[in-house]
Order: structure tokens, then C-alpha cells, then sequence
């Protein structure tokens, strides 16, 4: 009777390590979702007129920063301002469809231990993504982007063109030429909407996960912090 009685405490031990094993793991995987589906929400927040307030002056690159100086060559100030409008309705465009892009990489996003994930900081699941993927998603974004932009190149190209044949009639003149305009403007429109963007997906997690809510919610706030504290 008495191994009977000690078979069945051994028995109960065993399964209850079992059950906590099992609720550790639906925990772990609770954090994995979390941490993916925070990431996927701050992408679906990012306001598509976020670049709407971008200036000139940011827009155009150091290397050709000479052609805001240019107020005497007619109607390139009117065609510069067409540009930038066009710039920013590409970056319109490019902000609407990050969510779509991003949704792929999350989706795969492999999260080992997601319980030191979610501790190292309130932007981790966006800093995982990016040490994982910032690559991949750049030359996507690339790729998106430079089909965007194809409207404002065309306007760049006019502008650019006004602007040379003011230089070289300055030259004739006996006058010193303009000063010669680089040609990174595409990549310096890449890194601008890049870095202004991620930096957006960055803050956006950060605001989700620590943003007080009520209890018992099921946001990403209690999962996340609940879990960290245990």
C-alpha cells in the first residue's frame, strides 16, 4: 500500500512539472507573438503624411545645396517646389505600403529567447527585426522607392537642366560657372525616408509597450511587462 501510495506522489510530481513546463512554453509563446504583433501594429500606425513637413533644404542634398542659392534663373524656385511635392507623395506611397513589406519579415521572425528579447529594452522586437532583416527590407525599399520617384525625377532632371545652361552662359559671359551639382540625390532621398522611418517604427513600439493601460486588457503594454517582471 505504501509503494502504491508513493507511485502515485512520484506520478502527481511528474505532472505537475509537466503542466508547468507546458505553461512556460504557451508563455514564451505568448511574448513571441507579442513581440511580433507590437512591431507589426507601430508599423500600422505610422501616419502616411509623416514626411509632409520635410523642407527643401532637407530634401536636397549637401552636394547640390547650390541650387537653393539660384534665385535669379527663372521659375527654378516654381519647379523645385514641384519636385518636393512630388518627393513627398512618394514618401506617401512608400509609408502605406512599409506595413505590407514589413508584415513578411515579421511574420519569420525568429525569436529564440523571447523572454531576454522583451528585456533588453521597449524596442527590442523593432531592433531584432532590424539586426535580422535591415538589409533585405533596405533594397526593397529601394527598389520601391526609386519606381515612386520616377515622377520627380523627371522635374529634377528639367530643373537641373535650367541649371546648367545658366551655368554655362555665366562661363560665356566671362563669368565664374555654377558650382557642379553631385549626383547622390536618389540615395539621399533613400536614407532620408530610411532612417525617418524607422526611427518612427522604433518610437512606436516604445510608445505601445509603455503606455499604461487598464488591467486584464490583453494589450501589448500587460503582456510584455507582466511577463518581464516575473
Amino acid at each position: 500500500m505504501k509503494r502504491i501510495f508513493s507511485l502515485l506522489i512520484v506520478l502527481t510530481l511528474l505532472s505537475g512539472c509537466s503542466t508547468l513546463h507546458n505553461q512556460k512554453e504557451v508563455g514564451l509563446d505568448e511574448i513571441r507573438t507579442a513581440l511580433r504583433e507590437v512591431v507589426q501594429t507601430a508599423s500600422e500606425r505610422i501616419e502616411a503624411t509623416m514626411h509632409a513637413q520635410m523642407t527643401l533644404t532637407t530634401l536636397i542634398p549637401p552636394s547640390s545645396a547650390s541650387l537653393l542659392e539660384q534665385k535669379q534663373i527663372p521659375r527654378l524656385e516654381e519647379h523645385l517646389e514641384l519636385w518636393s511635392k512630388q518627393v513627398i507623395t512618394a514618401f506617401r506611397g512608400a509609408t502605406i505600403a512599409m506595413s505590407g513589406l514589413l508584415n513578411a519579415y515579421i511574420g519569420r521572425l525568429v525569436i529564440v529567447d523571447p523572454l531576454s528579447v522583451m528585456q533588453e529594452s521597449d524596442s527590442s522586437g523593432t531592433a531584432l527585426l532590424l539586426a535580422t532583416y535591415q538589409k533585405d527590407i533596405e533594397n526593397e525599399v529601394r527598389s520601391m522607392l526609386k519606381e515612386l520617384l520616377s515622377p520627380s525625377e523627371e522635374t529634377y532632371q528639367m530643373l537641373t537642366d535650367r541649371y546648367a545652361i545658366w551655368s554655362r552662359s555665366k562661363a560665356l559671359l566671362g563669368e565664374e560657372s555654377l558650382p557642379p551639382l553631385g549626383n547622390d540625390l536618389t540615395d539621399h532621398l533613400i536614407k532620408i525616408f530610411l532612417s525617418s522611418y524607422l526611427s518612427e517604427l522604433t518610437k512606436g513600439e516604445l510608445y505601445l509597450r509603455t503606455t499604461p493601460v487598464f488591467q486584464g486588457t490583453g494589450s501589448f503594454y500587460e503582456i510584455l511587462n507582466k511577463k518581464a517582471q516575473q
